[in-house]
């Protein structure tokens, strides 16, 4: 009589935990409830580090690493996993649009001081607005400067670089009235990957 073959099942690591592991995470093997744990407070942590602008500049590896783990590991285990309730789904996809959020900040931070002329062209939609102004501060993907013109955050605004005669399409995510009735306006660049030169201007930044 054959003896019946053994399934071995590995464990979540989460100390004190029983169940069955269903995901990885940071080398550790860890059940659905203590997957989405946590990911949640690895996220929770790296938002507030953004906030605090502390991973200015060059990104620690090990974020850029965990984000990216974390992002896979939802959307090809713990989304497939079987007989997940209403609140566990939920979660697992506020996780990934969290962590894809997080990663689209990361690449919009690491802002350095750099005074670039440009001009400001309003919506040609819109009423006929042009502006000459410097940038205070340049990312790779935007830029924030000083202007009177009371932009809203979403509206379009040209950018021509005064310096180069290179010209963009940018996008008005934050502004905030100044003194003196100026604006700080920062903008996201829409149809250029890499309108700063940033490799130049960031003196060798990614």
């Amino acid at each position: 009589m054959n003896n019946p073959q053994r399934v071995s099942f590995r464990r979540c690591s989460h100390t004190g935990c029983g169940c069955t592991s269903e995901a990885a995470l940071e080398s550790k093997r860890l059940c659905r409830r203590h997957f989405i744990d946590a990911c949640y407070v690895r996220l929770d942590q790296i938002a507030e580090q953004i906030e605090q602008k502390k991973l200015q500049g060059s990104v620690p590896e090990s974020v850029r690493s965990f984000l990216g783990e974390c992002t896979s590991q939802v959307t090809s285990e713990a989304l497939c996993a079987r007989q997940l309730n209403n609140l566990e789904r939920s979660r697992l996809l506020h996780i990934l649009l969290f962590a894809a959020d997080l990663m689209n900040q990361l690449r919009r931070s690491g802002r350095i001081p750099r005074l670039v002329p440009v001009r400001l062209i309003n919506d040609p939609q819109s009423d006929t607005w042009i502006e000459d102004t410097v940038t205070q501060d340049l990312s790779k993907h935007g830029a924030m400067f000083r202007c009177t013109h009371p932009y809203v955050k979403g509206e379009t605004v040209g950018l021509v670089r005064l310096d180069t005669g290179d010209k963009a399409l940018a996008r008005v995510v934050w502004r905030e009235r100044d003194k003196f009735a100026q604006h700080k306006v920062a903008v996201e660049i829409l149809n250029r990957s890499n309108f700063w030169n940033w490799r130049v201007e960031a003196g060798g930044q990614p």
